[in-house]
């Protein structure tokens, strides 16, 4: 391997849920870029793989920080993917780690915009939340004809149009606007159709599937709702 830039989505917190092919990449590349929301804050992702590195892999921490100014955001992004090419630049191997899926609302993806263009790309899919939730508490996403839609919560969703629109819905990023979509999802009469899973497959997992007595949920929480029901598929239910 030569001069190669590495995404690499490690799962969501399960340790097991990563694929071979990322082991074996892993165990292969000189650095490992480690993303993190606030400088110091550490990298879940690097907990979940740090069986599988070499004892002496470089370690590179980036901090890309969750603020609203837009262009500030931009500039950080960009001036983290310089480094990454000054890397590669270098003839070392970088992989940039991910939780969840690389190419599902992942920081990679901003990251790859810039990567140099003589540099190959290889980007290994990891298993995103819903995945895993869906696999974890044995409730299918979605069956024969049905639809499934995946949205990142902002302020403009309009969860009432999403509800309304679509048979079984994804709601990442609750946390945002919590007491929203918790409205929403009461007075359509969805309470008894949704289930959250909060930091799933790690050791303070939360599974909730009694909305209404809930204030907030924390930052890593993903929502599936089923409007032809759940309650069918509560036999089968993990609490892990």
């Amino acid at each position: 391997m030569t001069n190669k830039f590495y995404g690499i989505g490690v799962g969501v917190g399960d340790k097991e849920n990563i694929t071979l092919k990322a082991v074996k990449r892993l165990g292969e590349v000189d650095v490992i870029i480690l993303p993190e929301a606030k400088s110091g804050e550490g990298s879940t992702a690097f907990e979940i793989i740090k069986n599988y590195v070499k004892k002496d892999i470089e370690q590179v921490f980036l901090e890309f920080p969750m603020i609203k100014d837009v262009e500030a955001r931009k500039i950080f992004r960009k001036n983290n993917a310089d480094t990454i090419n000054k890397l590669l630049s270098e003839g070392k191997n970088v992989a940039f780690l991910t939780i969840g899926d690389p190419m599902t609302y992942s920081t990679y993806t901003y990251v790859l915009e810039h990567i140099s263009d003589d540099v190959e790309v290889e980007t290994i899919a990891g298993i995103t939340s819903f995945n895993s939730i869906a696999a974890r508490l044995n409730i299918p996403l979605m069956i024969g004809d049905e639809d499934l839609k995946v949205v990142s919560v902002n302020r403009k969703t309009d969860v009432y149009k999403e509800i309304e629109n679509n048979q079984n819905l994804v709601l990442m990023k609750i946390s945002r606007d919590f007491e929203k979509i918790k409205k929403a999802i009461i007075e359509t009469g969805n309470k008894e159709n949704t289930v959250i899973v909060s930091n799933c497959g790690k050791e303070n997992e939360e599974i909730i599937t009694d909305i209404e007595n809930v204030e907030s949920v924390h930052y890593f929480s993903t929502l599936i709702l089923k409007k032809q029901g759940i309650e069918q598929w509560k036999r089968f239910l993990k609490t892990l």
